[in-house]
């Protein structure tokens, strides 16, 4: 019966031959996959705005969730030496590990002997939850020590202020004594040169100043005893500190032994010039905290034109913004961009007090633009929260622990982040540490002498750091 049926339908009667002609259109399936999301990418840009689910019902009867997924296959898995292994459902599994872990993930399974290609689906939605919990652990032990680096630099700093200030002091009460010394000397030797008759007078009147002035100068000895004491206490402690913030800086970035070439570049523009150094469709993300103040709101209808220019096809503008003018700013940012989300940036180092609106604000919006369509990856919650404030290299600064959130969330290794609005070069210094290559610009050189410096001391390179332009 069976020779019957397979003669019929001109198909293999023998089983194993039959399994792997199943393997090999399983396979195809995944391929096909990826090709239907490469088409489906190429066809969204093609459809007019707000048809894109209309257009995927009447064509193909598909949801929208559907056509993400195939378009996400597609994104991850094309340039893959593993695709061609790769069914859908797996492909579809794997696509909740981060896009960095994925190769990771399909190689350690390979060399434990259980590869992807041969694990069933649950088995392997429970392998990728595994990895993924260990993941996001291991990305929060790191965070922590990031955030324990910063507070480690702010509280050097501020001994370092301590350090001079006791230095100060410790010269002035020197001085003091020296001073002191040099009018007991003076007085002694005027009490040798008189006669005794005559000293015997001056006696009489000076054991009063004589003894305030031993006094004295006991009570300088004194201070200055306990102010080295201090001293030396502060710099024993400095030097813990450098040697803690080295070895956290050590374990929370894998760094090359030098800045790549292309890594980042800094120069000296206005942006009312439209950056024209800058090519067209060149940037992935912009991230960027411009001037608050009312004087400066022409700036960002600038930003809008510029970021219309120079970002790709769904890039995003990241603005941080001041709330006192808000709807002006969004005004003017919708000039050229469109509007997709407002965030919450949470200030916890800082409570700024606006008398004119009786009001103390622990947080900024970060206003969320987009070039067409967004087609980035999913972002998670709307709140990013700074550690700490700082203020060290620029008056209107951000910390490096808030600024690694927004750029972690919002961009992947080597994307190409701009920042027009340099400042202290927060911006520039976490893209570079965290693997993202970086284009810096400010109107005032100093900006951009500090976020050199910046980078070099990220390095621990004993050369000056190159990139002005």
């Amino acid at each position: 019966m069976q020779d019957l049926i397979g003669a019929e339908n001109n198909l293999p009667t023998d089983l194993n031959q039959l399994t792997v002609e199943i393997k090999f259109y399983v396979n195809q399936w995944g391929q096909n996959t990826i090709e239907i999301g490469k088409r489906l990418s190429a066809a969204k840009k093609l459809v007019a705005h707000g048809d894109w689910q209309s257009w995927l019902e009447n064509n193909f009867n598909m949801t929208e969730r559907t056509a993400q997924r195939f378009m996400k296959c597609a994104e991850r898995f094309s340039n893959t030496t593993t695709s061609s292994l790769l069914n859908t459902s797996q492909m579809v599994e794997l696509l909740a590990l981060p896009k960095e872990e994925t190769e990771k993930f399909i190689a350690e399974k390979a060399a434990e002997g259980t590869p992807v290609e041969d694990m069933k689906v649950k088995n392997l939605r429970d392998e990728v939850a595994k990895w993924k919990a260990d993941f996001e652990k291991k990305k929060s032990e790191v965070e922590n020590l990031f955030h324990d680096n910063e507070n480690l630099k702010s509280e050097n700093t501020r001994l370092e202020k301590i350090r001079g200030s006791l230095t100060d002091t410790l010269v002035g009460a020197r001085k003091n004594i020296d001073k002191l010394i040099i009018e007991k000397n003076s007085l002694e030797q005027q009490l040798k040169n008189q006669e005794p008759q005559v000293v015997e007078k001056i006696v009489e009147k000076i054991p009063d100043d004589y003894t305030d002035t031993k006094m004295d100068l006991s009570a300088a000895l004194s201070k200055v005893d306990d102010l080295q004491s201090q001293l030396d206490k502060a710099i024993k402690n400095v030097e813990k500190l450098k040697k803690t913030n080295e070895r956290l800086e050590r374990k929370q970035y894998t760094l090359p032994k030098e800045i790549p070439k292309d890594a980042y570049k800094l120069f000296q523009a206005d942006i009312k010039s439209g950056l024209p150094e800058i090519a067209d469709n060149s940037v992935d993300f912009i991230i960027t905290d411009p001037p608050y103040p009312r004087e400066f709101l022409p700036l960002y209808k600038e930003l809008s034109k510029v970021s219309a220019r120079v970002l790709k096809d769904g890039g995003s503008l990241v603005c941080m913004v001041g709330q006192s003018y808000l709807p002006e700013v969004v005004q003017l940012l919708q000039t050229s961009m469109k509007y997709h989300w407002c965030m919450c940036y949470l200030t916890l180092g800082a409570t700024p007090q606006l008398w004119q609106k009786r009001t103390n604000t622990f947080w900024k919006p970060l206003l969320w633009f987009v070039k067409g369509e967004y087609n980035g990856d999913w972002i998670g919650n709307d709140i990013m929260q700074s550690p700490q404030n700082d203020k060290n290299f620029h008056h209107w600064g951000q910390s490096v622990g808030g600024m690694k959130d927004i750029i972690e969330r919002f961009t992947n290794p080597n994307d190409l982040i701009l920042d027009p609005f340099l400042g202290g070069g927060t911006t520039g210094v976490t893209a570079v540490m965290s693997g993202r290559k970086f284009i810096g610009v400010d109107i005032e050189e100093k900006c951009l002498e500090t976020t050199l410096e910046r980078i070099k001391e990220s390095y621990g390179s004993s050369e000056r750091a190159d990139g002005l332009a």
